[in-house]
């Protein structure tokens, strides 16, 4: 399959859509999968990114996109609400230049993997920088919902203090879009920055029984596009308990961040970990099929 730096141009992104979990929330992610890499994948990520960490290039796919739009939609999945699970033809959009070609996060994944596996150079460098990115996508939930564009299109308004340990701080006005209060606003009014994030769900989430049989270095099966399809569902199914978890008026407060806290936390870890698992398992396997 040819390299992703050769793909077919994919449908441009719409307009004024989100970067994801924002700067900070990629930096969460990757670190997490960082503390987690076997040593043939430590290796492989030191010899590519000539010895940075992933958190360092965890938001390049963003910045990429924006000088080739024709990547945008390797950053979502455009799956209905009031349905639970994924339709290639129906939440998928083909390159209107290649009807044979999806255009999703999904398929993107697919080829990322075997880029990473198959392909050298810059090539294999992008390869690493697009896993980094859009595992982490995949476990935004609003990455997962087509209505609204993902809930760019709806206004809300913050209204928080947030969960940082400061008393005299007041309470902030931000008026952003639904989208980008789970991008960026939530994780900011939780922590100062992300690496204390990392440190919450090191000692939290990551202790968590449901984290432990997420372990990279467990005997689990290996990845495959139904595995990234029912990644997709689960992040599908939290999406749903946080779209219409959304307060009738769109005011987020802090009762709100309280609320929503536990599905952002899982959310970010199991990012973390399923990015371990991905990088280990490129790293271990041949390629195959070139």
């Amino acid at each position: 399959m040819r390299s992703i730096v050769l793909a077919a141009a994919f449908t441009c992104a719409l307009a004024g859509s989100a970067a994801a979990w924002g700067p900070d929330g990629h930096s969460i992610v990757a670190e997490v999968a960082q503390q987690r890499l076997s040593r043939p994948a430590a290796e492989l990520v030191h010899k590519l990114l000539e010895g940075r960490s992933l958190a360092s290039i965890a938001s390049w796919a963003d910045d990429y996109r924006a000088s080739h739009p024709e990547t945008g939609q390797w950053h979502f999945v455009d799956i209905p609400l009031n349905v639970a699970t994924y339709k290639e033809d129906r939440d998928c959009k083909p390159d209107k230049n290649n009807k044979d070609n999806p255009a999703c996060i999904i398929t993107a994944l697919g080829r990322v993997q075997k880029d990473l596996r198959c392909q050298s150079g810059e090539a294999q460098v992008q390869a690493l920088k697009f896993a980094v990115h859009l595992v982490g996508d995949l476990h935004q939930p609003l990455h997962t919902v087509k209505e609204e564009k993902g809930g760019n299109d709806i206004p809300v308004d913050v209204f928080m203090r947030g969960l940082r340990n400061c008393p005299t701080c007041l309470v902030e006005h931000t008026p952003v879009n639904f989208h980008m209060a789970w991008d960026e606003t939530l994780i900011q009014k939780t922590v100062w920055n992300w690496g204390a994030y990392v440190d919450r769900l090191e000692n939290g989430w990551l202790k968590s029984s449901e984290a432990k049989a997420e372990d990279p270095a467990a005997n689990l099966a290996p990845i495959d596009e139904k595995t990234l399809i029912a990644w997709a569902e689960e992040t599908h199914k939290a999406a749903q308990t946080v779209w219409y978890g959304r307060p009738a008026d769109d005011i987020l407060d802090d009762r709100y961040l309280r609320d929503v806290l536990p599905i952002m936390d899982r959310q970010l870890g199991i990012a973390g970990l399923r990015l371990a698992r991905f990088l280990n398992e490129a790293a271990a396997q041949a390629c195959a099929g070139r």
